[in-house]
């Protein structure tokens, strides 16, 4: 492994720890995990694509100075919404709540899902302040998509772009610990 790699491991490792520190479930639904480069459960990409966008746009966005945002969205409830219902209407849960995040990014964005309940947005050309237009337009069409399921389902929202002199990893991390905070909150 390369430094890159290794700098990604720990970045993961970091998001995780705190994640179980705040004593927030990593693993929240009885849905595959995502893998490899595309996610066919829910159209996006995948993990792979995600680590390697944020190393390749990172470099772009330290090189010249660009604006980016790193937007990470969590569903949760699915665990209940599967014991209630069953476990397919969860999974159907977490399509639609992917696929509506996808009909909200402009073509120069990028979605992944990156984890089992997880999706990761990389928002181009977009500051942290500009970002919040993306995130409550995208919190209210998810909430509008997944009404069937109000009280039940949902989705928290953590966004960063990077700090000064950092890259999209950093901001990555950064946004993971905003959501975590969001989902202790709620």
């Amino acid at each position: 492994m390369g430094p890159v790699e290794d700098e990604l491991d720990e970045t993961r490792a970091a998001v995780d720890s705190s994640a179980a520190g705040a004593g927030i479930p990593i693993v929240d639904a009885p849905v595959p995990p995502p893998s490899g480069w595309s996610d066919p459960l829910t159209g996006a990409d995948g993990p792979h694509y995600w680590d390697r966008i944020l190393v390749n746009e990172g470099a772009r966005v330290r090189r010249y100075k660009r604006a980016s945002t790193v937007v990470l969205v969590e569903v949760t409830g699915l665990s209940r919404l599967a014991r209630q219902w069953g476990p397919d209407v969860a999974e159907r849960a977490l399509v639609m709540a992917g696929r509506q995040l996808a009909r909200e990014i402009r073509p120069s964005d990028h979605i992944a899902r990156i984890d089992q309940v997880r999706f990761g947005v990389l928002l181009t050309e977009t500051s942290e302040i500009e970002a919040i237009n993306f995130v409550e337009r995208a919190r209210t069409s998810c909430e509008a998509e997944l009404e069937f399921a109000e009280g039940v389902v949902g989705v928290a929202f953590g966004w960063a772009s990077p700090p000064k002199g950092a890259g999209l990893i950093e901001a990555s991390a950064l946004a993971a610990e905003r959501l975590n905070a969001e989902l202790r909150d709620n």
